[in-house]
Order: structure tokens, then sequence, then C-alpha cells
């Protein structure tokens, strides 16, 4: 009896064993299958982007870049591969001296200046002593003092006479920077002092009465303009490179936008100040998802170009924020994702080189099939693409799409200015935008080119200046210039797995967007039911992630092997009477980068021109 009823126990929880476990492996099973159906357009086949140094000491330039040095040793990882020490454990005096030898030397090979070192007069920081005295002492390398005035109120006499005292050996030796023949200082924080017109007034009669002379004092602009309080009282700004200074550009977590650090780059340098504005290279990008070196090359060339532009009045002097910030993850020093590669990207573009060297011929890529696809609803727009199209060194086939023959009749005697290898015009119904016309006309011929192109005549009317302004964007960045053409196609050749190329999204377009829909451009996206019903329709049961980007404006180059099965399949077209953003032509403009990443390709966001 004892021995059944233990047979009996044990069969009953093997068998609650057996449910239970076949439950949580189902679970596993469906839940795993149902994430790996979940497809993102994350880029990971994105090619490796580490470099190793590259020295710049044969170039010259008349620019003066002084890059914010922190003197604090908080991160032993980085310090262990810029000192190349894996053993190192420990910082002491003679590590720090070593190290901040090797910065310089590493400085000097990439055009560095000098450098603007943090200081905290009170404290008595044991790394700043080191590293002020070094400067001070040991070397002959340019640098300033930026006061780390943190967490300190203090305007009485005694204080700026204690401040000054400390100050007189730096602002008097012979390496510390003089603008406009004062020694410079920078105050960090400027809104910390109860009075700061009473601080600086002191600071200044303090000097004079020591018969040093006065200094050249600047505060960081952090993009606030209630700051303006602060102008008069200042010799300069700089703009210091906060993530606040760039207003309205993440639009949704980790996601930055390269296009609006330009744009508002650009409105700063419209910016109507009383005295100097002195610019920054900004290393904050480094903080998020789409950095990468060649955007900081690209953000670089505004920097450097205004800086050209404006020398007289900056003495060619631009900030770098920072050398070696590794607490605020913006720091020019090499690290063990990239390597050298943004140290070498800013060198580039301070002497204006390219970012990469080509050994493009174009002999050597005269046999490549193209074909272009333009969809012509506006045709006063064809003569301005025909242009466009006419920078293209290869031969290719240019297939225009239109809805009258009235059109067809005004494009053709546009034609005659083309440098096309050969033409073909087609007229097709008024639906589905762009979309329909592209699809129907390449579906029967998408197999005879190893590339396409497709643009079309944008407008929006509603907005005319915004759709002037996108459309030039979007020409620019597909067809800029021979050589940015040449670039790209370069770019597909050496790549085999690169499917895929488009301008970034163009800010003033997120602008807009966000301000009318609160920070809601990419999220809530009304079209992902149609974008799934096209996933379905081509590999099944698939769907669309979280991580999302498309080529706005539906204008790119590809690979006709990495997006093919669009044309492959049937889609039905409502006509268009209103600008709603919920139709299955906007789900295709959506779908590319899907395509190309099931397909096993990557794709490539480009921002050469604003």
């Amino acid at each position: 009896m004892l021995f059944s009823e233990n047979i009996n126990y044990i069969i009953k929880y093997f068998s609650m064993f057996y449910i239970i476990s076949k439950i949580i492996f189902y679970e596993y099973i469906h839940i795993n299958k149902s994430k790996k159906n979940i497809i993102e357009t994350d880029n990971i086949l994105e090619n490796n982007l580490y470099e190793n140094d590259s020295s710049f000491t044969e170039y010259q330039t008349q620019l003066k870049p002084i890059a914010f040095y922190y003197p604090d040793y908080n991160n032993i990882s980085y310090l262990k591969y810029f000192y190349n020490n894996k053993n190192l454990n420990k910082i002491n005096f003679k590590v720090i001296e070593e190290l901040i030898e090797k910065q310089i030397k590493l400085a000097k090979a990439h055009g560095i200046y000098g450098f603007a070192v943090y200081f905290d007069i009170l404290n008595s920081e044991y790394y700043h002593n080191i590293v002020n005295n070094y400067f001070l002492y040991k070397s002959n390398f340019p640098f300033f003092l930026i006061w780390k005035n943190d967490d300190m109120k203090y305007n009485n006499t005694k204080f700026i006479e204690n401040l000054i005292n400390n100050l007189k050996k730096f602002i008097t030796s012979d390496n510390y920077i003089k603008i406009r023949n004062k020694p410079v200082l920078s105050i960090s924080k400027p809104d910390n002092f109860f009075n700061i017109r009473k601080v600086l007034s002191l600071i200044r009669k303090k000097l004079k009465k020591m018969k040093i002379g006065d200094l050249f004092i600047f505060y960081p602009f952090t993009g606030n303009f209630t700051e303006k309080k602060f102008f008069s009282e200042f010799d300069a700004t700089y703009d210091y490179s906060k993530i606040d200074l760039f207003e309205h550009i993440i639009i949704k977590p980790n996601i930055l936008y390269y296009s609006g650090i330009i744009y508002k780059n650009l409105i700063l340098n419209k910016l109507n100040f009383n005295f100097s504005l002195f610019r920054s290279c900004n290393l904050n990008y480094k903080n998020f998802k789409d950095y990468n070196p060649e955007k900081f090359y690209i953000a670089n060339n505004l920097i450097f170009e205004w800086e050209n532009n404006n020398y007289n009045n900056n003495e060619g002097i631009v900030f770098v924020d920072s050398w070696n910030n590794y607490k605020d993850g913006k720091y020019l020093e090499p690290d063990e994702q990239y390597g050298y590669a943004s140290i070498n990207s800013f060198s580039k573009s301070l002497f204006n080189l390219p970012f990469k060297e080509s050994n493009f011929i174009l002999d050597n890529y005269q046999n490549i099939t193209i074909a272009i696809q333009v969809h012509v609803f506006y045709e006063d727009l064809l003569k301005e693409i025909i242009n466009k199209l006419n920078l293209i060194p290869f031969k290719y086939d240019l297939f225009i799409s239109t809805i009258s023959k009235e059109k067809k009749e005004f494009i053709e005697k546009c034609l005659m200015a083309s440098n096309a290898n050969n033409y073909e015009i087609g007229i097709f119904k008024n639906i589905g935008r762009d979309v329909y016309p592209f699809i129907t006309q390449m579906k029967k011929k998408f197999k005879n080119y190893k590339y396409i192109c497709h643009i079309h005549t944008k407008k929006s009317n509603h907005k005319s200046l915004l759709g002037a302004n996108w459309r030039n964007y979007i020409y620019s960045n597909l067809f800029g210039s021979e050589k940015l053409i040449s670039e790209l196609l370069f770019d597909f050749e050496n790549n085999k797995k690169l499917g895929f190329i488009f301008p970034e999204v163009y800010y003033d377009l997120i602008k807009d967007i966000h301000d009318f829909d609160n920070k809601n451009f990419f999220l809530n996206e009304p079209n992902i039911e149609y974008m799934n019903f096209i996933l379905k329709k081509i590999f099944g049961s698939v769907k669309i992630g979280n991580y999302f980007q498309f080529p706005a404006g539906n204008m790119f180059w590809a690979k006709t092997e990495a997006i093919y099965q669009i044309f492959n399949i049937r889609l039905r077209f409502p006509k268009e009477l209103n600008q709603t953003n919920q139709t299955i032509m906007h789900a295709v403009e959506r779908i590319w980068l899907y395509l190309v990443k099931l397909n096993g390709y990557y794709y490539k966001i480009i921002l050469k021109h604003y």
C-alpha cells in the first residue's frame, strides 16, 4: 500500500512537472520566435569605424583650436587605453606628467593650438595642482585657465585678492594665451555669483592696482538667451556646447539629427552679438546612437568655415569641447570604439582635407548599369533636375513618369539638354504620388540595372519655403557635385553589403512636425499597419520594431538587389486628395530600410550639404 502511494505521488508530481515544463518551453519558444520576427532598422552591418593615429604635422592653418582640458582622472579604463598601459591601476604624480606630455604631443600633431585648463583656486585639488604646475613650469604649450567656480557664490574683496594672487604667476607666464594683448580667463558658471558685475569689477581693479593690466574674460554661452544680461560684463562668449544649445534637436531619445546641429549653427551665425562670439566644436555628439566620426567631420566643416570668414574678429580662435571630459562622454582623445577616428576627423576638417582618400578612377566604373527614375508632377522643376543629373560622370538611362500628354510634350523638349544615355517617358494615372509611377515604370526594367536612383519634383504647397529648401537639401545631397556622385558610387562598389544611401531627415521638416505634434515625429507612426502588410506579403510574419528611420521625401540611391521585392508584389494605390499621412504610398516610403536589412544589406545616411 505504501509502495503504490509513493508511485502515485511520483506520477502526480512528474505529470505536474511535465505540464509546467511544457508551458515554460512553449512560452520560451513563442517569445523568442516573436522576437525574431521583429525587425529593426538598426543598421548593424555598418562598417568598422576604428582608425589608427594619423599625423597632420605637414599641414598648416591660420586657425587656433583650443581644447578644454579637465584635470580629473576619474576614468581609469580610458586612461589605460590612451596611456597604452593595461596594468595601470593607480594614478600618481609621475603617471600624470607622462600622460600630459603624451597628450600635448598628440594635440600638436593634430593641429590643436593650446588647452583651456580647468582649475579650482579654493580647493587646491591634488590633480589640478599637478596639471596647472606642469603647464606653468614644464611645458611651453599655450594654455589659459577656466575658473571652475562650481557651487561658489563669493564676491568679497578678500576672496578676489586671493584669486588674483594665485592667478598672477599663470597670466604673466610666456606661454599663457592672450587675446588682443590681454591674458585670457574664463569663468565656467557666472550665474553662481550673487553679483557677477561686482566680481568682475573687483578683479579688474585688483589687476590694475597690481599693474598687471586687464584680462580678456570669457563666459560660456549655453543657449539660454536670458544670459544676455552678462554680455556687457564680459569681453566675449563662446558657444559652450551643451545639448540645450541645440533646442529641438533631440526628437526621440538617443537620436540626434546632425542637420539640426548645422541648422542651429547657421542661426548662431546670424546672431547680432554686441561683442565677440567664439565658436566651439561639439563632442556632445558622442553621447548619441547615431554619432560617427564622419558626421563629426561634417559638423566641424561649418565651424571652421565660419571661423575663417570671421578670422579678423576672433583671431582664428575656435574652441573644442573637450579634450578629455570622460565624465560627460566628450573627449577628442582616442578610445577603444573608434580609436583615433574622431581626432583624425577633426584634423581633416581643420586642414580642409577630404574625409577619406579614395583611389577613384572614373574609367573603372563606366560599365556599371544605372537607372535614374524621376516622377515629374511639377514640370517647372524639370530643368533644375536635368542640370543636377548632368553632373553624373557615368552613363545612365533616364526613366521619367508623368500624368498627362501635355506634360510629356514639355518634358521631351527639356530632355534635349540632358546627358542621359537613353531616356523613356511614361504617362501614368495620377495616383500614389511618386511611388505608384516609380514602381510601375520600373517593374519590368529594374533587373537590367545594378543601381537605381529615384527622385521627384518635390514641393510642399502648404509651406512653399519649406518645400523648396527641403528639395534643394535632398538634391544637393544626392547630386551636389560630380565629386559627391563619384564618392557615392565608389562607396557602393567598394562595399558589397552597402545597399541604400539617402540624406538625413531635413531638420526644418523635423522641427515643423515636432512643433505641431509634440515630439511624436517617429512615435505612434500612423503607417505601421500598412508597413506590416507589405512586409507580410514579401517575407511572411515579420513586423517592424521600435527603432525607426526612413528617407523622408522618398529620394535615394539603391542597389536593385537590396530592394527588388517591392517591384514584384501587387499593391493598390488610391487617389490622394489631401495631405493625409496614412496611405500605402507613405508605407512604401517607410519600408525601404526593412527591405535592405532583410536582404542582407546595410544603409548609409549622408549629410554633405545643407
